[in-house]
């Protein structure tokens, strides 16, 4: 009767070293899936903003003291703007807006911070964020995807 006991002990480890290993596979394999789609959701985000008429600009901290005044996708961890007088793509980390934006503002990246002093006529449009703040004005609105939102002020209508 012992000797049972013993065998269906050994037959159990199998299983459990089989379904430790298909739980591991598994775990792999979403990652993987997860790393494709977002790495296919950026490359998507790039690509819609680099065309010939658009300028890249890039680095590990940017601080752009003037306005930017031609389509821009800018690129890199820590952003801070003051003004465009066209449309502008950001990719990265942390985003910071003071100064007047007459174009439309997209988004891509983990924080992005509109600040009193930041005035967005067209459409701030978040493709993925962590924290959007609105604390300046953003007369097209937000559209969007992100986790949070705290807006200050309440939206301005659109026309």
């Amino acid at each position: 009767m012992t000797e049972q006991s013993t065998d269906t002990a050994r037959g159990t480890g199998k299983f459990g070293c089989i379904g430790l290993t298909a739980v591991l596979v598994i775990g792999l394999l979403l990652v993987v899936v997860s790393t494709w789609r977002l790495h296919r959701h950026v490359a998507a985000y790039e690509a819609r903003f680099s065309g010939p008429e658009w300028v890249r600009l890039e680095g590990q901290a940017i601080e752009e003291t003037e306005p930017i005044t031609e389509p821009t996708l800018i690129f890199g961890p820590e952003i801070v703007l003051h003004g465009a007088t066209e449309d502008i793509a950001i990719q990265g980390g942390d985003a910071e807006l003071h100064g007047h934006y007459t174009g439309n503002v997209f988004f891509l990246g983990r924080n992005f911070d509109l600040a009193p002093d930041g005035v967005v006529e067209g459409v701030i449009e978040v493709s993925g964020a962590r924290h959007v703040t609105i604390r300046g004005i953003s007369e097209g609105g937000v559209e969007g995807a992100w986790d949070r939102l705290y807006q200050s002020t309440p939206p301005a209508k659109a026309p």
